[in-house]
């Protein structure tokens, strides 16, 4: 390990060591050295921060550790290796079972340890080292042999993937590697062969971000999950970038489903779930109520960034959006009807506005601001629409030339409010692909 210099040792460290990673083949632009990248744990202790990171499309494949022990700090030895157990068993709780376990990072260590007398000097027996009889291994007779047997032990427990133990003698500027299971070569054996593993998954599907957040999802845990992944500006990249193509390929179905001829509103409703976001980025959430006002139950009723509500109205794709009436294009009767609806649910609102407020706040601890709520009619598809045998781009006009003469509503067809999340999607996908929002 040519590239570990004193200076490179006790001063970068990380990058020297990424230098080295680079050079026995692991793409150095997959390497993450200038930010600590945090991963949940799965006990659900504070979110463990990793000295070193590797990446491979989006997914942390390995996760390196890295601890130097200088002559005055051998008394915290112990708590060193004490945090190297704990640290690599949280990990890997978070990625226990057989649905988690294909994406559980290489575990790796770094451990640099000054060659001093005290390092070097045979130890005296510990009191409890022979209290279990199955352990026929001799005890280390100096803290050098300690730490390389501590780590073959957590090596051949599967506790850690990869180990690279060096020992430095500062005054000649030399480094040895006392254990072969934990020299350099061995280390950087074990993580192409990690690295590989992982590219050979993503290649036949197996392996994704997307599935990785599905399956993470499933568990009670996510959100200690979740913050350790976007503890970073990098993790918070990869996680954006995972989420995004997700998001992408939820849309891709929905409209695929619009144009299904089976499909009707009640589908359409059921697919779209939760899924405010379809709606833009002005709304933060659903409100945990369908039913607001007396005599009314809302499809969707989206929260406001500041506190309004918007009602969403969903109809079917498959209802007629436009007829022909004195040589033009006017918006069905189906669209008026349901935009009626929407502004009755706004009137509603107004008329109750102060005291349902009143009535939320002390209740529920909710404060909205019903008497300003805004409606949207989600209804048809250009593509399923064939009463008047109209084009898109009139079918598109007419809507407009009808949202014109509206305030507080406006009608969207299932094609332009698919098609418009898609477009934020794209542009979201392009910002956090670029250069420096990874770097």
């Amino acid at each position: 390990m040519a590239a570990l210099s004193p200076l490179g040792l006790f001063g970068k460290l990380a990058e020297a060591l990424a230098e080295d990673l680079a050079a026995a083949g692991v793409d150095r632009d997959s390497i993450l050295t200038e930010a600590r990248v945090g991963l949940g744990g799965g006990y659900g202790l504070t979110s463990r921060s990793w000295d070193l990171v590797v990446l491979n499309e989006d997914l942390p494949v390995i996760v390196v550790e890295i601890k130097v022990i200088l002559g005055s700090s051998l008394k915290n030895l112990r708590n060193r290796l004490d945090d190297i157990v704990a640290a690599a068993t949280n990990i890997s709780r978070t990625f226990d079972g057989p649905d988690r376990s294909p994406y559980k990072p290489c575990i790796a260590v770094v451990f640099v340890m000054e060659e001093t007398l005290a390092t070097t000097t045979p130890r005296a027996a510990h009191p409890v080292s022979h209290l279990f009889p199955g352990d026929t291994q001799p005890e280390p007779t100096s803290y050098i042999e300690l730490v390389g047997t501590s780590f073959s032990r957590m090596l051949a427990d599967g506790l850690l993937d990869a180990v690279c133990y060096l020992i430095v003698e500062t005054s000649t500027s030399t480094v040895s590697e006392p254990f072969p299971d934990q020299s350099f070569d061995a280390f950087t054996s074990k993580i192409l062969e990690h690295i590989t593993a992982a590219s050979q998954g993503h290649t036949s599907g197996a392996l994704s971000a997307a599935s990785l957040g599905r399956v993470l999802s499933r568990g009670d845990d996510v959100e200690e999950v979740i913050a350790g992944l976007t503890s970073t500006p990098e993790g918070l990249s990869a996680a954006e970038g995972a989420v995004i193509r997700e998001r992408r390929r939820i849309v891709a179905d929905l409209q695929q489903l619009a144009l299904d001829p089976e499909t009707n509103e009640t589908k359409m409703h059921q697919a779209m779930g939760e899924r405010y976001w379809i709606f833009g980025g002005q709304y933060v959430g659903i409100a945990d109520r369908r039913s607001i006002a007396p005599l009314d139950q809302y499809d969707i009723p989206l929260i406001c960034g500041d506190g309004s509500l918007e009602i969403v109205e969903l109809k079917g794709p498959e209802v007629n959006l436009v007829r022909k009436y004195r040589n033009h294009l006017i918006v069905a009767h189906e669209v008026h009807q349901a935009v009626n609806q929407c502004l009755n649910y706004l009137r509603a609102l107004d008329e109750m506005g102060a005291a349902l407020r009143t009535q939320y706040h002390n209740e529920f601890n909710t404060d909205f601001d019903f008497r300003r709520a805004r409606g949207t009619v989600v209804i048809g598809h250009p593509g399923r629409d064939s009463s008047a045998e109209a084009t898109r781009e009139q079918v598109d006009q007419t809507i407009r030339s009808y949202n014109a003469h509206l305030s507080r509503l406006t009608v969207l067809t299932y094609a332009d409010l698919l098609e418009s999340a898609e477009r934020a999607l794209q542009f979201a996908s392009d910002e956090s692909s670029t250069p420096s929002s990874r770097r």
